[in-house]
């Protein structure tokens, strides 16, 4: 029985979950929760919807259908509630920091307040519902966020690893909200992190696919939109397709300077939120009498360019309305994404850059082709991510035909507008140009929890330890919790003893008092130096009188080293 019991032993600890895995079950987790919380969402709006204008067909569609009092004030009347709300949650938020998903990535410690959270979202709902022209991907990501900062925050775990899996819950609910799980990994590496290292693309993976496998079983499983048959195109026609990316390389700082004149524009204006954000909705409500297709984010409109059929005028004229609507929007202050607007504005301008060409030469690619492309580089020229816009337009269409143009025209868009601006749609919220918070010791990496016997403690209690732990090491405490050392596991694997010997206290030669231990006040770069000095996983940390309080783990450090080094 004692090999058995020695095999068993030994096998435990080779089969043990290391910190790898339980990263990534937590980030499948965060992923499932940000999938519930972002179709929860919508299903709240939906509902608005249905409150107010008793059908749920689209905002354009509901527009249309308006009276023209109701269409202009409509969106100001939301905006007023949207406003109320917010006002609310920024009253809550001056008592907390990087009560913003990105911010509480790159620049706080992935703490997400929940009361600034829900009324942000409440205040966007009012916003989206009511005809505002900004994007909901914006409170659906910080809400799917939230629940990576809560799970964070329930495992206690330290601020690199709370971090990661708030920006996990980014990924699920950008996954969920375009059906996209590997480009939705990919926008919080490159935007939001900056790195695609193991360490981080890893547990974006596995949230976002996650998530998308909760979508798939609660929505319908099809394609965000759809295009008309779209073979894939030969050498010239590639050619003329990428040559949307100089058009959107050079219209992408423009349409990123509007944006700014707008919330300039608000900024200088001392009124009320509540007021700011209601003549941003009324803005919008007098640019739809117009055009019902400023209303909302521009999903639908988008869908109809990629089926074809608009006149060149009717769609110049709704791309010029809707970029002032969207600046009077966001300008105001309202809560939201202008990821869906950015797609807009990418379609329309390919699909207006189709009708030149084909008044040049007639056997140009259709502008449902040339819209898909726009999609993509201009949302790369606009967010200095290409990898991401690639992979987001094809897997938003499932069109493969887009990939091989896109690839060009993403590089040329991004290349062309990060030279003409450096920054990018999201620079200001990630906090791009402000540095990262410091963290310099010991006690900012610190797991609360580790396995410890005391010397009086048996070996059956020892080992009752390691395989309800099943780390490497076990800690010794005495009295006060002072620590005296630590146990290995294989040399109590290898320990001969009978039965009855199970019930006698552990040996005190398996101690070994000079195991590796850090201080709390200790600084990252000597915690980083002790571990070079060990092959584990973890060591532990020790109070200023000796005590022992948690653990720090190497995973932890490589983590925020990670973040210095790309300037995340």
């Amino acid at each position: 029985m004692r090999p058995l019991r020695e095999f068993g032993v030994l096998l435990l600890a080779r089969l043990r979950p290391s910190e790898w895995q339980r990263v990534l079950f937590s980030a499948a987790v965060v992923g499932i929760g940000g999938a519930l919380a972002t179709i929860g969402f919508r299903e709240l709006l939906s509902a608005a919807e249905r409150l107010m204008f008793h059908r749920t067909d689209g905002l354009v569609m509901i527009a249309a259908g308006l009276p023209w009092w109701q269409r202009l004030f409509s969106p100001a009347l939301g905006g007023i509630v949207a406003g109320l709300l917010l006002s609310q949650a920024r009253r809550l938020a001056e008592r907390r920091s990087g009560s913003d998903y990105m911010e509480a990535i790159a620049l706080g410690n992935g703490d997400l307040p929940v009361r600034v959270s829900l009324l942000r979202a409440l205040s966007s709902a009012a916003t989206v519902s009511t005809g505002g022209a900004i994007g909901r991907e914006g409170p659906m990501v910080q809400l799917a966020a939230l629940t990576g900062s809560l799970i964070g925050r329930w495992r206690r775990a330290p601020v690199p690893r709370r971090r990661l899996l708030v920006a996990c819950g980014a990924a699920a609910g950008v996954a969920t909200a375009y059906h996209a799980p590997i480009a939705s990994a990919l926008f919080v590496a490159e935007i939001v992190l900056h790195s695609l290292a193991l360490e981080t693309i890893g547990p974006l993976l596995v949230a976002a696919v996650a998530a998308h496998l909760v979508a798939v079983a609660l929505t319908p499983a099809e394609p965000l939109y759809r295009l008309t048959t779209f073979v894939g195109p030969d050498g010239t026609a590639t050619l003329l397709l990428a040559s949307i990316g100089i058009v959107a390389g050079l219209a992408a700082p423009v349409f990123l300077w509007v944006l700014d004149r707008g919330h300039a524009l608000f900024r200088r204006w001392p009124a009320p939120l509540w007021q700011r954000l209601g003549a941003g909705g009324l803005a919008v409500g007098a640019l739809s009498l117009a055009s019902p297709g400023v209303w909302g984010n521009g999903y639908s409109v988008i869908a109809q360019i990629l089926q074809g059929g608009w006149v060149w005028q009717a769609l110049a004229l709704v791309l010029v309305l809707k970029v002032v609507a969207v600046a009077a929007t966001t300008g105001s202050g309202a809560v939201g994404g202008v990821f869906t607007p950015t797609l807009f504005v990418g379609a329309a301008a390919g699909a207006l850059c189709a009708t030149a060409l084909h008044a040049l030469w007639p056997g140009a690619p259709g502008a449902a082709a040339l819209a898909a492309v726009g999609m993509g580089a201009f949302l790369a020229a606009c967010t200095h991510a290409p990898l991401m816009s690639v992979l987001m337009i094809f897997e938003m269409t499932e069109n493969y035909g887009v990939v091989v143009p896109s690839m060009l025209a993403c590089v040329l868009a991004y290349s062309i507008s990060r030279t003409l601006r450096r920054d990018s749609i999201y620079s200001e919220a990630a906090g791009s140009a402000l540095p990262t918070p410091v963290l310099t010791l010991a006690s900012d990496f610190l797991h609360p929890q580790c396995p410890t016997v005391r010397t009086d403690a048996t070996l059956a209690e020892l080992e009752a330890m390691f395989l309800r732990y099943r780390w490497q090491h076990v800690y010794v405490v005495g009295p006060d919790q002072q620590f005296l050392g630590a146990i290995p596991l294989y040399d109590v694997a290898a320990l001969r003893h009978d039965a009855g010997q199970a019930e006698r206290p552990w040996p005190g030669r398996l101690l070994r008092a000079d195991y590796p231990r850090v201080r709390s006040d200790t600084p990252v770069w000597q915690v980083l130096e002790a571990f070079s000095q060990h092959s584990g996983e973890r060591l532990p940390v020790l109070d200023a009188e000796g005590r022992l309080t948690g653990h720090v783990t190497k995973s932890d450090l490589v983590l925020m080293f990670r973040e210095k080094l790309t300037g995340a």
